[in-house]
C-alpha cells in the first residue's frame, strides 16, 4: 500500500490535501480559519473515533512526560509540534491521515517515544505503566461515552 500526500497551498494558507489510500484518492478541504478538515477520509485513523482519540491520548501523554523531563534536569527546550512533525516524517502522512492498517505501527512508535522519556524510563524500572493499552482505553473512555 502506498501513501502519498499532495498539499495545495493558496496564498500561504493550507486549503486542501489529496490523500492516497491504496488506489483511492480523496481530496480533503481544510478551512482556512480552523485548519482542520470537516471530516477525515474513510480508511484513515482520523475517521475512526476510537483510534483517533487513542492517538490523541498517547500524544498528550508524551507531551506530559516531556514536560516532566525538565524536572529531571533535561535542559533542551520542548516544542509540542515536534512530535507531529516527526510522525509525519516517519509515516509520510499527517498524523490523523495515516491509513488505519498502519495504526499498530503508529501506536508502537508513540509507545517507544513515551517509554524513552526520562519519566517513562523511571516508571519502567518501577513497574508503573506509562499508558493504557488500546483495549483498556476503549473500554474505559469510549465505553463511558456510549453508556452516557
Amino acid at each position: 500500500m502506498s501513501v502519498k500526500n499532495a498539499l495545495n497551498v493558496s496564498g500561504g494558507n493550507l486549503t486542501g490535501a489529496n490523500v492516497h489510500v491504496g488506489d483511492q484518492v480523496t481530496n480533503v478541504r481544510v478551512s482556512k480559519s480552523s485548519k482542520r478538515p470537516a471530516s477525515y477520509p474513510e480508511g484513515c485513523i482520523g475517521a475512526n473515533l476510537a483510534k483517533r482519540n487513542y492517538v490523541k491520548y498517547l500524544v498528550e501523554r508524551y507531551n506530559h512526560y516531556r514536560e516532566a523531563d525538565a524536572r529531571f534536569g533535561r535542559s533542551t527546550h520542548f516544542h509540542y509540534s515536534v512530535l507531529f512533525k516527526n510522525i509525519e516524517s516517519a509515516f509520510k502522512a499527517p498524523t490523523y491521515f495515516i491509513p488505519e492498517p498502519r495504526f499498530p505501527e503508529l501506536v508502537d512508535y508513540l509507545h517507544d517515544r513515551i517509554n524513552n522519556t526520562i519519566l517513562g524510563r523511571v516508571n519502567g524500572k518501577r513497574g508503573i505503566p506509562n499508558y493504557e493499552s488500546f483495549d483498556e482505553y476503549v473500554m474505559e473512555h469510549m465505553g463511558a461515552a456510549v453508556a452516557g
